[in-house]
């Protein structure tokens, strides 16, 4: 399978997925909002956003589309605004809304034995925990339905807020899309029973692969063999 962390008006997941395209792909969230020290103007990120949208239904069977904070900050006002395209914000929000049957929160997959957990920033146990108000009490192993039914019956949004002090929150776990690399490495190993998850958000030079996780933001796409093994597709822009 194909794996695309953040992406933020970036090109490399076209090179990634040209020949692939009947291949599982799952994108990690965070399509808009480019970083302008790289170069990308905030209408390139809109354009990712509309290209991204269309592969998808262009592939509705294997393209799997997760949502990330920044993508979350147009239509919720639970999630804190960071880089915010002001001047696209109704046109991203529309694209998003329009189109949010494409889109889950979390995704999960079986690759030989493990099953692995794909989400924008991770799942940490006691962010489940901290908001059983609005979740319930969550059977072990139904993580992903549970909270993917949540989300598309608008129930999530609040907890989804969620921001910890990495972040410059004032929780002391942030949410799924929201967590820091930092978060997962303090409290390990207070990982989700049961899974290896896969997830970006965390911007590093190079990929972090442990036993618990995989944190993949750092500019390139990857392969994920039956092996388990991680290869980066190229790297850049």
């Amino acid at each position: 399978m194909i794996i695309i962390p953040d992406i933020h008006g970036r090109s490399f997941w076209k090179d990634a997925v040209k020949g692939r395209e009947n291949e599982k792909i799952i994108f990690l969230g965070d399509y808009t909002d480019p970083y302008s020290h790289e170069g990308i103007e905030f209408w390139e990120g809109l354009q990712s956003l509309r290209e991204v949208i269309e592969f998808k239904k262009q592939h509705l069977d294997n393209v799997v589309l997760l949502l990330g904070n920044h993508d979350l900050s147009y239509i919720s006002n639970y999630l804190p605004q960071c880089r915010h395209d002001d001047d696209n914000h109704d046109e991203i929000k529309s694209l998003i809304k329009d189109n949010l049957c494409l889109f889950d929160i979390v995704h999960e997959e079986r690759v030989g034995k493990k099953r692995v957990v794909f989400s924008h920033a991770g799942i940490i146990p006691d962010w489940l925990k901290e908001n059983e108000m609005i979740f319930g009490q969550i059977k072990r192993g139904n993580e992903v339905k549970h909270l993917n039914k949540m989300f598309h019956e608008d129930h999530i949004y609040a907890a989804l807020g969620d921001v910890s002090w990495y972040r410059g929150g004032h929780l002391t776990t942030g949410s799924c899309v929201w967590a820091d690399i930092e978060e997962f490495i303090d409290t390990l190993p207070n990982h989700l029973p049961g899974c290896f998850q896969v997830f970006g958000h965390s911007q590093m030079p190079e990929p972090m692969i442990t036993d618990w996780f995989a944190c993949l933001d750092c500019h390139t796409a990857f392969i994920l063999d039956d092996n388990f093994q991680f290869t980066q597709i190229g790297h850049g822009q």
